[in-house]
């Protein structure tokens, strides 16, 4: 984006060229590792393969408005330092607790800060477009998915009944006289919306100059492809039960759904032609007069960029704390092997599993445990608290109990499984002293403690029991048993007088 001839540049004008290119490199060196992981996930994820290409399209877009670049006054602006500061101290906590989406997203954000800082707010104006563009680089939008699951099973069940076909929703399995389906994570449509919102992005940019018409065909963005998906997965059962599941049921139906959603996105591109606005003709103004860029500025913006890893520097290493004390609660559980009705952890430091028994129901409890010196994160799309692949939700909600002098909140979901079974599940985490159904808020606990060299461990508790029908009873059922065990779980997510390092037991009681 500097590549404009350098040679020619007036003294100046180069003067800021070299600040910014400083800028850059800087920014390019301190937070590599951040930058890599997105570029990691570009290359592993068909979700997210289009972020390779929004650097060249951001690349393009400022090349287009070269001449006005260069028509453009040049003022460093010193308001943009807070700014710098506050986005470097929130990348710092994320990448503490590899928080991924929170750093990329704090480390893109940097990018038009540093031209706002080197070369003022008027060329930032002018850039803004294509710098924010860069947003759609990073790999978010998987908490998404759940929600598009729900709104795609209610269009395919809402069509279907319109289509006279009899249907029976539970969860996410829909039955029909002719099979039995499930809206998948894959059938969620989050691919066609992450790439339906940076296209129609990108076009409304290029084709209009009405911010009002820029907003609608974004607002089309959004809402297209969601229906869009939802008639698509009317389509696959509508063809599976017209041909005795023959069709539209393995990968074929990927490939239908595509082929459908590429169609829906040239008619959607076809249509906003016809609202296009005529380009305004080019008015550049002679070159103006500037003065070269202050040498306060490029000292002030490295230093920021520079802090972190000064203070790794002068921080004492982590304490090799903390410790658990388990023991207790390991002997209370009868020890259960591997199952599909088992959260699904990896690199926890250690695990316990085991059975409780209440009136003749197994009562299945489940925890793991993450030491804060590990780089292994707690909160993490690997870590799902049931495996998906077994188990569909049908409800979840948030729960507030009390027990003793503490109240704790947990998360519940009723769960349906593919022959049928119901099995109620409330999980939890903890960090430290602290017990929440809120990931950010445990998060948040974990970064504070590795940041400022706190003992902020992480655990995760799950209990669950199967059911035939009445949710309430399975629910007291859950209470009970809680509530009979919540001390020894306590005592198990603090650190104790004659500690048990859980990093030194097997991975199974």
């Amino acid at each position: 984006m500097l590549n404009f001839n350098l040679p020619h540049l007036t003294k100046p004008a180069r003067s800021y060229a070299i600040t910014l290119t400083a800028f850059l490199l800087a920014w390019l060196l301190c937070f590599a590792e951040t930058l890599w992981s997105m570029a990691a996930i570009w290359l592993r994820s068909d979700t997210y393969a289009h972020g390779i290409l929004i650097l060249p399209i951001s690349i393009f877009l400022i090349w287009r408005k070269r001449q006005h670049i260069a028509a453009t006054v040049l003022q460093p602006s010193y308001l943009a330092l807070p700014l710098l500061f506050a986005l470097v101290i929130v990348w710092y906590f994320a990448d503490a607790v590899a928080v991924n989406v929170v750093s990329q997203l704090a480390v893109v954000l940097m990018l038009p800060v540093l031209v706002w800082l080197c070369c003022g707010w008027q060329l930032l104006k002018l850039l803004r477009f294509p710098l924010l563009y860069l947003l759609f680089a990073v790999p978010m939008g998987d908490n998404l998915v759940p929600w598009l699951q729900d709104i795609t099973a209610d269009i395919t069940v809402a069509v279907l009944q319109l289509s006279q076909i009899p249907v029976y929703r539970d969860g996410l399995y829909l039955a029909t006289p002719t099979g039995l389906f499930l809206v998948a994570e894959a059938c969620s449509g989050i691919r066609y919306l992450i790439a339906s919102v940076a296209l129609g992005t990108l076009y409304a940019y290029l084709t209009y100059t009405s911010r009002a018409k820029q907003l609608l065909f974004c607002l089309a963005a959004v809402i297209v492809p969601i229906l869009a998906n939802g008639l698509r997965a009317y389509g696959i059962v509508l063809i599976a039960s017209l041909t005795e599941m023959k069709y539209a049921v393995g990968v074929d139906h990927l490939i239908y759904g595509w082929l459908f959603f590429g169609f829906i996105i040239f008619i959607m591109f076809f249509i906003g032609g016809f609202f296009a606005d005529k380009q305004a003709p080019l008015i550049v103004d002679n070159a103006p007069q500037i003065k070269p860029a202050p040498v306060a500025v490029l000292i002030s913006g490295l230093s920021i960029m520079l802090m972190p890893l000064l203070v790794n520097l002068l921080l004492p290493p982590l304490s090799p704390q903390p410790f658990y004390n388990v023991k207790k609660l390991e002997q209370s559980l009868t020890p259960v092997a591997e199952s599909v009705a088992l959260p699904k952890f990896v690199d926890s430091s250690a695990q316990l599993t085991g059975n409780w028994q209440h009136d003749d129901h197994d009562i299945l409890f489940y925890s793991a445990f993450y030491l804060h010196t590990d780089d292994k994160k707690l909160i993490s799309w690997h870590n799902q608290p049931y495996q998906s692949a077994s188990w569909t939700p049908a409800s979840s909600q948030r729960r507030q109990l009390q027990f003793s002098d503490q109240q704790l909140s947990l998360q519940e979901i009723d769960l349906r499984a593919l022959n049928g079974q119901k099995r109620l599940l409330w999980y939890w985490y903890g960090s430290g002293e602290y017990f929440s159904a809120d990931p950010y808020f445990i998060t948040a606990m974990q970064a504070l403690g590795k940041v400022l060299h706190i003992s902020q461990h992480g655990s995760f508790y799950a209990i669950s029991v199967y059911y035939d029908d009445d949710t309430e009873h399975a629910r007291s059922i859950l209470n009970k048993v809680l509530a009979q065990r919540f001390e020894l779980i306590s005592a198990a997510n603090s650190a104790a007088l004659q500690p048990i390092n859980l990093a030194q037991q097997g991975q199974q009681p």
